[in-house]
């Protein structure tokens, strides 16, 4: 089976993606982003999800109330307005369930 990869973000940090093959998505709307995600993640078609970080810091509630699975996963990426540390704070979050304490911090 061929997997798809999406983007989920504003209009301007997604339109780049479309040119190297991936679903760009591009929301305007807390609900849409949200209701965006709901579908790609319930949906078996989506190996890789990309939402960018002020999004994913938008709908982080969402984001952690998704059960954990294979596929998709779920990846924050900058966008065009630049980091905003969700993406990192993600990793940290998975590190810290699968060994148990927070090994990437800097204490």
């Amino acid at each position: 089976m061929d997997y798809k990869v999406a983007i989920i973000g504003s209009f301007d940090a997604v339109l780049g993606f479309k040119a190297v093959g991936l679903e760009a998505i591009a929301v305007k709307t807390k609900e849409e982003a949200e209701n965006k995600v709901k579908e790609i993640y319930e949906s078996d078609e989506y190996a890789t999800l990309f939402i960018t970080e002020d999004w994913a810091d938008e709908i982080s509630e969402l984001l952690d109330s998704l059960a954990p699975k294979a596929l998709p996963s779920i990846v924050a990426v900058p966008s065009q307005a630049g980091a905003t540390g969700a993406g990192m704070r993600n990793i940290k979050k998975i590190v810290e369930q699968a060994v148990g304490s927070d090994i990437l911090s800097n204490n």
